[in-house]
């Protein structure tokens, strides 16, 4: 199925000036996260989380009042949807272990229901995540970010043939993740589990957006060896957008009815999702491929001028 019939954009002519545009989101996205620090979920973060749904829309300053009288430290957090009267209480760990955590959200749940009896909390659910736990988690969060890029650039430079298209694909997924967290931490979102596994996700999808265009070249390569890389280059994109708007298309449409229906608990991961498409899609075709171009050009450049010459 084709949307666009016959394309030819010049997609890497603009390749400097939306270069300078990432670079921007990415600058501004560190200095945030330097400045203002990573806002961690519980399971990242160590302590006790409560979700209490009351009769009514709760005050919460009342509710404030009630756990401050029990937990000192405490964030109330209310929900976009009014209709679901719930709050989110968060204590962040300060000393002790599992059973003092424990014992903690037993007093919470207990100063709600006797200092705010005139809106009874109808139910809870409520998360513990203790010290160990928390780091241990972390940690594994990093090493599996870790191992997933260097496989998959392994993976695309055996695939390929040279570490070069390995590199720019690998390029291309730090380029997402750094914009994508950036802009996560600028809209206050959490880095949660859930937002670990939109990540991860999206090192995929990046990937095989990139795999799919250099796949393209490939073959394309084999019978225009003669012609400059880069119009080989601008020539596959353009003929793979169709697929790329299709595919990028729903997926997007799919994971924005997801941010403005899932609700609350789900809004993280579809933010990171819905950011995250954008970005992969842009960086196949605006970082991975113009890196394999420079390198291509760079190379060219270091032969001596005979070799070049016979070109």
């Amino acid at each position: 199925m084709e949307i666009l019939k016959n394309p030819n954009y010049d997609f890497l002519g603009k390749t400097k000036f939306l270069l300078g545009v990432s670079l921007a989101l990415i600058v501004t996205g560190v200095a945030y996260i330097a400045t203002h620090g990573v806002r961690y979920g519980v399971e990242f973060s160590a302590g006790t989380q409560i979700i209490a749904r009351f009769q009514t829309r709760p005050d919460v300053d009342k509710v404030r009042s009630a756990v401050d009288k029990v937990a000192a430290g405490a964030t109330i957090q209310t929900y976009d949807d009014p209709s679901k009267n719930q709050v989110l209480i968060r204590v962040p760990h300060t000393a002790g272990g599992d059973a003092d955590l424990s014992a903690e959200a037993q007093a919470i749940r207990q100063s709600l229901a006797t200092n705010y009896a005139q809106n009874a909390v109808l139910e809870s659910s409520t998360e513990i995540v203790g010290p160990t736990v928390s780091q241990d988690l972390k940690s594994k969060a990093i090493k599996i970010t870790i191992f997933g890029l260097l496989f998959q650039l392994v993976y695309i430079a055996f695939r390929f043939g040279g570490a070069v298209w390995g590199t720019a694909a690998t390029v291309a997924v730090f380029h997402d993740v750094l914009i994508t967290l950036g802009l996560i931490v600028i809209f206050h979102y959490e880095v949660t589990l859930n937002v670990i596994a939109a990540l991860l996700t999206l090192v995929g999808y990046s990937q095989n957006d990139t795999i799919v265009i250099f796949d393209r070249v490939r073959e394309n390569l084999k019978q225009r060896r003669k012609e400059p890389l880069a119009k080989v280059i601008n020539d596959s994109v353009n003929q793979t957008l169709s697929r790329t708007i299709i595919s990028s298309g729903t997926t997007f449409l799919t994971v924005l009815a997801l941010y403005v229906f899932g609700g609350e608990v789900l809004r993280g991961f579809a933010f990171t999702m819905v950011i995250g498409i954008i970005v992969g899609t842009y960086s196949t075709i605006y970082i991975a491929a113009p890196i394999v171009v420079w390198w291509d050009s760079y190379r060219r450049k270091q032969r001596p001028p005979a070799a070049r010459a016979a070109l």
